[in-house]
């Protein structure tokens, strides 16, 4: 197995090499502000620091803006060597992106078109705002919570994080659910601060994957705060570090079937870390949690995942990434992840091999295209 992948790294890197300069982009923005793919992406859908700033302020440059479509799609087919029982070895799946601008405010939506059997459905949607003088953006809708690593949105292989999708007992909540409510972020100094006020979360399988049935169901009881902080530490040449915390809080009414619905009070804390230095990136984040009834005879269950995750750019435009993850609530699993990317726009060819621990070995890969639609505006 291990050959296979070694052959597979080593023919995407260097078609990577050849062809990362080619074709220019044409998804939203960068046809509204004239730029690349990778102006904004080091390997789609991966976000560069460009990208950030960008998303980070409300969707707007100071660049003049030029007549552009409001959707655009997003496809992707993956493949898996040895797919699980019941599962696919192809596995299509799209979604599409919209933006536009309505006033002081962008408008984002972000539509899966279903996957792996399953249906399609709005996965992401809100308004966003940028106010320059307190530095603050405002999310208004069904938003994805700022953890350190996307889950949804900018994942940079096919394995899920760490404690991203962990649930615990009977509570059907993971970090990795985008929310509705309301979002702001708020940048002081080298500090960034993000608040979360949300009255519900999406219910379904990532990205339109065919949902898993299981047994109950779920609603907010009240809202859930959350507070995210990220410091940068020190920047010295090209060494940057930061680390932060993260803790959120709420409180589901779940409804069991055949059985009397309940309340579970539920906390989720978390520590961040986050360095780069010339062409290596480190990244590691640690969460711990407590819910308070977790099947519903007032068991106070506690759970605790992360992951650490180092990667390697050999070109601004691919990537080496090797990652640890773990997670208990209260059974344990674990698994290393290999992986490798390149973009060769717009196009990002992806090869991983997950090894679970104990387990054995499964390759997988994806071939990611993003495309504009129709309308202009």
């Amino acid at each position: 197995m291990l050959s296979k992948v070694v052959t597979a790294i080593g023919i995407l890197l260097a078609l990577t090499a050849l062809g990362t300069q080619r074709a220019d982009a044409v998804p939203i923005f960068a046809q509204r502000y004239h730029l690349r793919c990778t102006a904004c992406h080091s390997v789609l859908p991966e976000l560069n620091a460009y990208g950030n700033y960008f998303r980070s302020h409300g969707y707007r440059l100071p660049l003049p803006k030029h007549g552009t479509t409001i959707f655009a799609i997003r496809y992707q087919l993956a493949y898996a060597a040895d797919p699980a029982a019941g599962t696919r070895r192809w596995s299509p799946g799209g979604i599409v992106l919209g933006a536009a601008d309505l006033g002081p405010m962008a408008a984002f939506i972000h539509y899966s078109l279903g996957a792996g059997g399953g249906p399609g459905g709005l996965y992401l949607g809100y308004l966003a705002t940028y106010n320059a003088h307190t530095k603050t953006l405002y999310r208004f809708g069904l938003f994805e919570l700022p953890l350190l690593q996307s889950p949804g949105q900018r994942l940079d292989d096919l394995q899920p994080y760490g404690y991203y999708q962990t649930h615990v007992g009977l509570n059907d909540l993971p970090l990795a659910s985008p929310r509705w409510g309301v979002q702001t972020e708020r940048t002081v100094g080298n500090l960034r601060i993000d608040g979360t006020f949300a009255v519900a979360a999406y219910q379904g399988a990532p990205y339109g994957g065919k949902p898993v049935d299981t047994g109950e169901s779920f609603s907010f009881s009240g809202p859930e705060l959350g507070l995210f902080l990220d410091q940068k530490i020190f920047t010295k040449g090209d060494l940057e570090f930061d680390a932060g915390g993260e803790a959120m809080g709420g409180s589901v009414h779940i409804l069991p079937t055949g059985r009397a619905a309940f309340s579970d009070l539920y906390q989720r804390y978390g520590l961040l870390a986050h360095g780069t230095w010339h062409s290596l990136d480190f990244q590691a984040e640690q969460w711990w949690g407590d819910d308070h009834d977790a099947d519903g005879f007032l068991t106070n269950q506690h759970s605790a995942g992360g992951y650490a995750r180092l990667k390697y750019y050999p070109d601004p435009n691919a990537y080496l990434g090797i990652r640890y993850d773990a997670s208990a609530n209260p059974g344990v699993t674990r698994d290393w992840t290999y992986y490798a990317a390149g973009m060769i726009e717009p196009f990002r060819l992806l090869v991983e091999e997950v090894q679970p621990i104990p387990g054995r070995a499964t390759l997988g890969g994806a071939m990611t295209v993003a495309f504009p639609g129709f309308w202009k505006i």
